[in-house]
């Protein structure tokens, strides 16, 4: 038999297709080891960034988004914001687009729904603040023009004609005053009384806080207006010279103000119930962010976890626990400390309340002895500094709201008591003796004596007197009250002294008619108007009166906003230096590699194939060399 012989072609073909064999079963070998190793063996550093992104995302989104719309907020501004929430609506989509590519993908679907329900509603507040900011704005500009234009032109030229025609009605020589005089008087004590009370009205109505009290406050413009609308058709046929020429235009301005476009009324129709809405809009707004916040914490959870599992990063994922959970007990501390004391905060829960605040700040501070127990020393000292700062505001703003929220529900029973005496009693002593007093002079008969002296003058100059010191104390009655009602929705306590002066020039006014109707008075007036009225102005100057009440209250609110913005200052740079620490703890982690100094088995194979592939291309290039002198 003959001897097989193979030529230096097929050796060296057969050599090379060996060599590509080896090396590619080595190299898939790495490769799918670095899969793997990917997968079980190193953390998953990338997830906790993101959800750590979704979650800071969230935050800022919804801070925006709750903020109170006021009258500062320009066009401009507002279109800043909506393009700011535009922009965060799609950085927080594309960030949950990396977590379910991650393999979070049901999570990343729970979140995304609640994100969409998220910007939904931040949608909502931010289409309503065009709107609202318009109104708070023409409704403040109103204000200001009603005011000045009240009580620099129309009172003026209301008194000053009241006065030119009493005048002329006193210093007459004829011993009595015309009947048809005595109404037109009485019509125009009547028109200024209106003038003053409606202008008081429309003021309330720009500065009223409460969506409750809107019914009550029109239908008390709609009544004055109409009496109002009344005594301005009578006197708009008026020719006399002795009433300025400025009144009645003046007059029917207001009613304007109250009927015409841009109204008081509807502003502030629309000013409350488009922030009531507002307000139910960030209430909704706020369920939903903790509901996001609430799976984002568990996406973190998780992902830390998965690199606690993984040699080496246990320390990494303690420090990770550690801050996380610092920020959610600063988060809790926050928003619980940040609700402002209203009249309706249940008194029985505030010491829970308080409680729950201050296990709040202590697990802020256990976990920054861990934080600092890992080496982050320098960031712990500054969150410290931070902390007591915060801690000493909250324990201030939960130690003073007893106080704060008793000296609410005591001004909303002040405000009822002094509406019922007011209503109840007062008003209708005043309005009957008034009654009384142009009834007796009109027929010589009265309703408070069971008969009248036979030598009674009913229209003397004295009776006129006598009515001209009951239209002056209606008159004066109504800016005291209203002096009053300004104490329940003023806000500051600058203008404690504006709503003081107004109580004690009326009060002085009403104070000097009591005194002469006690004097000269007869069986006309009612008999409990002195006492009631003197009762009324002990409101205002007496033990425990309603300006003491207001200077008590105003500094207490005051002081919880104060405390309020101080704490969150202090919570906002915590925040800063937990989420500087996060970062940087994050991208440690990145970088560090436990196995990086241990021998890989799979480089030692890589390395080992392309050994091989070089010699057997130095095999087969020496076999390519040989002479072919085999035979088949």
């Amino acid at each position: 038999m003959g001897r097989f012989r193979v030529s230096a072609r097929l050796a060296t073909i057969t050599l090379v297709v060996f060599a590509v064999i080896a090396a590619s079963t080595a190299v898939g070998w790495v490769v799918a080891g670095d899969s793997d190793t990917q997968t079980s063996d190193e953390p998953d550093i990338g997830a906790v960034v993101t959800a750590l992104a979704v979650v800071r995302e969230v935050k800022a989104l919804a801070d925006g988004a709750a903020a109170r719309t006021h009258r500062g907020m320009t066009p401009e501004a507002l279109a800043e914001s909506r393009a700011s929430l535009d922009a965060a609506a799609e950085t927080l989509h594309g960030q949950l687009d990396v977590l379910e590519s991650a393999g979070y993908g049901q999570a990343a679907a729970e979140m995304r729904e609640l994100t969409d329900e998220l910007v939904s509603r931040a949608s909502a507040i931010e289409d309503g603040r065009p709107q609202l900011a318009d109104v708070l704005r023409e409704s403040e500009r109103r204000r200001q023009e009603i005011i000045a234009t009240t009580n620099w032109e129309l009172l003026p030229a209301a008194v000053a004609s009241e006065d030119d025609v009493f005048y002329g009605l006193i210093t007459d020589d004829s011993d009595a005053v015309a009947p048809d005089d005595l109404l037109r008087y009485s019509r125009l004590a009547l028109l200024t009384q209106q003038v003053d009370q409606g202008s008081v009205l429309l003021e309330v109505a720009a500065r009223q806080p409460n969506i409750a009290f809107v019914a009550t406050v029109e239908e008390n413009i709609d009544l004055v207006m109409y009496q109002l609308s009344d005594s301005l058709e009578v006197f708009a046929e008026d020719t006399r010279q002795d009433l300025d020429p400025a009144l009645i235009p003046l007059s029917r301005g207001l009613v304007d103000a109250a009927y015409g476009d841009a109204n008081m009324i509807d502003l502030m129709k629309v000013r409350l119930g488009s922030g009531a809405q507002e307000a139910r809009n960030i209430a909704a707004l706020n369920q939903t962010l903790a509901s996001l916040q609430a799976q984002a914490a568990m996406l973190l959870s998780e992902a830390v976890g998965s690199i606690g599992a993984v040699d080496g990063y246990s320390e990494t994922a303690e420090v990770l626990n550690a801050a996380l959970a610092a920020d959610r007990h600063l988060g809790s501390v926050t928003a619980a400390s940040a609700a402002r004391s209203t009249p309706t905060t249940p008194l029985g829960e505030l010491p829970a309340a308080s409680d729950a605040a201050e296990a709040d700040v202590s697990g802020i501070r256990q976990n920054l002895d861990v934080l600092d127990a890992a080496g982050h020393s320098d960031a712990v000292v500054r969150m410290r500094t931070s902390v007591d700062q915060m801690q000493a505001d909250v324990e201030h703003i939960h130690d003073g709201r007893p106080d704060l929220v008793g000296a609410l529900q005591a001004a909303e029973g002040q405000r009822a008591q002094l509406r019922a005496f007011f209503d109840y009693q007062l008003r209708p002593a005043v309005v009957s003796s008034l009654d009384n007093q142009l009834y007796y002079m009109l027929t010589g008969r009265s309703e408070f004596a069971d008969s009248v002296p036979a030598d009674s003058d009913p229209l003397s100059h004295s009776e006129l007197t006598r009515y001209r010191h009951l239209t002056l104390v209606f008159s004066s009655l109504f800016r005291t009250f209203s002096g009053f009602i300004i104490t329940f929705v003023i806000s500051e306590p600058t203008l404690i002294a504006e709503a003081e002066e107004r109580f004690a020039t009326a009060a002085h006014r009403l104070e000097t008619s009591i005194a002469y109707l006690e004097r000269e008075g007869g069986a006309e007036v009612h008999p409990q108007l002195a006492p009631l009225a003197r009762q009324f102005i002990a409101m205002g100057n007496g033990d425990d009166n309603l300006f003491d009440s207001l200077r008590h209250r105003l500094p207490l609110i005051a002081q919880e906003a104060e405390l309020i913005a101080s704490s969150r200052q202090a919570s906002f740079a915590v925040q800063a230096d937990l989420d500087a620490l996060l970062d940087d703890v994050l991208q440690d982690a990145a970088a560090l590699d436990p196995d990086a100094n241990e021998p890989d088995a799979r480089v030692i194979v890589l390395v080992l194939g392309i050994v091989a592939v070089i010699v057997t291309l130095l095999i087969a290039a020496a076999v390519a060399r040989r002479p072919d002198t085999g035979t088949a």
